[in-house]
């Protein structure tokens, strides 16, 4: 099978090195962003975020190839961010193929409503027509994957079949893939799931190692308000409880970006502050601009009684206190 990717970052290069695993044709296509990414894997060095050199059977292409890149392609896997994912889709739209399109991209973004619509409603908008989108979700960090680490993913899409070839294209060995209909729930999940690991990044910051009591009863907090938020956008409990949720957001919180920024912001660094110095390093920071979507998402469907959310918000963008804005955190049910 031939196999485009879109993205040369960290979840991109990752799932390229999974496709090739599979033994599929594969071409990794770097935004203008990329190109010191791409010269890396040009040169067979390796991956400057993945440290590791792929697979010999990926073929690199800069970002001024990106029709011959869709040329034939059987499969799509869209790895940009969610910042990326309009002005990439905008130049690809004209060449994207009838296929399923495979993405790991996380996030809320404006649409023609004037709401804050899930990723794969901006992308159709994009397109100009309905596309064959599986949302990817579920507890996979990209270096993991890379490295033939066990993994769970879930791919969701409104047509499961799409999922299900998916699936099979890139599932097996290390790499264990479930699929659902309910694209709604599982990318309000992975969505929101970034702005609460960055929330318990928090205590990791204010207290230091021995906040155990506190991130668990946060944790816990996340996921009430996730299911209240999934319900909200017309998806199914068991996605917020599943990978797409409860698995995604406990590794999310455990290791990565997001739970560094939130560890940063927890010592009393203000959060622009954070976000532009991780940056400068390399490191997109998604909760960031999560705790900001999620919240304007939430007050656009009128979802309330979410502290957690609110706290966040209040701290990151609004400038508050962390600690007395934690010591007041009410606990729900």
């Amino acid at each position: 099978m031939r196999v485009t990717v879109l993205g040369a970052g960290y979840m991109g290069s990752a799932m390229a090195e999974v496709c090739a695993m599979r033994g599929h044709d594969v071409r990794l296509w770097g935004t203008w962003l990329d190109d010191a990414l791409v010269e890396a894997v040009e040169q067979r060095k390796d991956h400057p975020r993945l440290k590791k050199t792929l697979d010999a059977r990926v073929k690199p292409l800069r970002s001024e190839k990106l029709a011959e890149a869709l040329e034939g392609a059987e499969l799509v896997v869209h790895g940009v961010s969610s910042d990326g994912l309009v002005p990439v889709l905008t130049k690809a739209a004209a060449h994207l193929p009838d296929v399923p399109i495979l993405s790991v991209t996380k996030g809320f973004l404006p649409g023609r409503s004037g709401k804050m619509e899930r990723v794969d409603v901006i992308a159709s908008e994009i397109a100009g027509r309905p596309l064959r989108y599986v949302h990817a979700a579920g507890p996979a960090k990209a270096i993991e994957v890379a490295r033939r680490v066990l993994t769970w993913m879930h791919f969701a899409s409104a047509d499961v079949a799409n999922a299900r070839a998916c699936a099979e294209a890139v599932g097996g060995d290390h790499l264990r893939v479930t699929v659902s209909d309910d694209i709604a729930g599982a990318e309000i999940s992975s969505a929101m799931k970034n702005a609460y690991a960055t929330g318990l990044g928090l205590w990791d910051g204010l207290v230091g190692a021995d906040c155990h009591n506190a991130r668990a009863a946060c944790f816990q907090q996340a996921v009430v308000e996730m299911v209240k938020l999934v319900a909200a956008g017309g998806g199914r409990m068991e996605s917020a409880y599943g990978p797409a949720g409860v698995g995604d957001l406990h590794v999310t919180a455990a290791a990565g970006r997001n739970r560094a920024f939130g560890e940063r912001v927890g010592k009393g660094k203000p959060a622009k502050t954070v976000a532009a110095e991780m940056l400068a390093t390399g490191e997109l920071t998604e909760g960031y601009p999560a705790i900001a979507s999620a919240w304007r998402w939430a007050k656009e469907r009128e979802v309330g009684d979410l502290p957690f959310l609110a706290a966040l918000h209040q701290i990151v963008w609004e400038g508050a206190e962390v600690a007395p804005t934690l010591a007041r955190l009410e606990l729900t049910t």
